[in-house]
């Protein structure tokens, strides 16, 4: 797996910018509107792909733990008065200069030049637009059924691809292509025992609780939206 990370300098940055509340508040206010259509899906997307296997983010339902949790990282900043503006150019600049970190990350490094160009900036302004918004939700799911949500707000997306959810992760297999070769069974056990049967080629990265954070009858519908979003797909194709 990749380890990949901010930098922990970048929660020390959050607090010294709590304590001078107020002369930040004079720079901007926060921001609770609707992320702008123009970065939001693609934004969301990127950050799934090559962010969210490591890092948490509400809105974009991503559920890593290599590193920091990015709305607990930026909601002090965020209710002393940073803007949407300086918090994008602390994005910016973490994932274009990654640090050695310590503290609970020690060890753990941001992989250079993981985004550059158009893809960082549409990430950095997603992540400057939700991370530690009060109240944020994941957006209603891409995709058909109640399984549809389970598979976002679970992270599936964040290391697979699945194009009726609008996934595009890489670290996991393309659920598109091994999906329509696996019965139900097999779908099941891959969720709730991981470990038993590795795809080759690909790491053990799999988190191994979610047979007891998913319900039976969840884990159920997620097992129909996968097997019903990927024979579309394959008809489709």
């Amino acid at each position: 797996m990749k380890k990949i990370t901010f930098s922990t300098k970048l929660p020390l940055l959050l607090v010294s910018v709590a304590a001078l509340g107020a002369i930040v508040a004079g720079c901007g206010t926060t921001s609770s509107a609707p992320v702008e259509n123009t970065f939001q899906d693609r934004g969301r997307q990127l950050f799934n792909a090559n962010c969210g296997t490591c890092h948490k983010l509400t809105a974009a339902a991503s559920t890593g733990t290599q590193g920091p949790d990015l709305d607990d990282a930026f909601a002090a900043a965020r209710a002393a008065g940073m803007d949407d503006d300086t918090i994008k150019g602390i994005v910016r600049a973490q994932v274009k200069r990654p640090q050695d970190v310590n503290g609970d990350f020690a060890g753990v490094t941001m992989p250079a030049n993981i985004l550059d160009g158009n893809d960082l900036e549409d990430v950095a302004a997603y992540v400057a637009a939700v991370a530690g918004v009060p109240g944020i939700e994941p957006p209603k799911a891409p995709g058909e059924g109640p399984g549809a949500q389970i598979y976002a707000n679970n992270g599936c997306g964040s290391c697979h691809t699945l194009a009726a959810a609008q996934s595009a992760g890489t670290l996991g297999p393309d659920l598109d292509e091994v999906i329509p070769n696996m019965t139900k069974a097999e779908i099941d056990e891959a969720i709730v025992d991981p470990g038993k049967t590795i795809a080759p080629g690909y790491p053990n990265a799999m988190p191994t609780d979610f047979g007891s954070k998913i319900t039976p009858q969840q884990l159920n519908q997620l097992i129909e939206f996968l097997v019903s979003s990927a024979a579309a797909d394959a008809k489709g194709s």
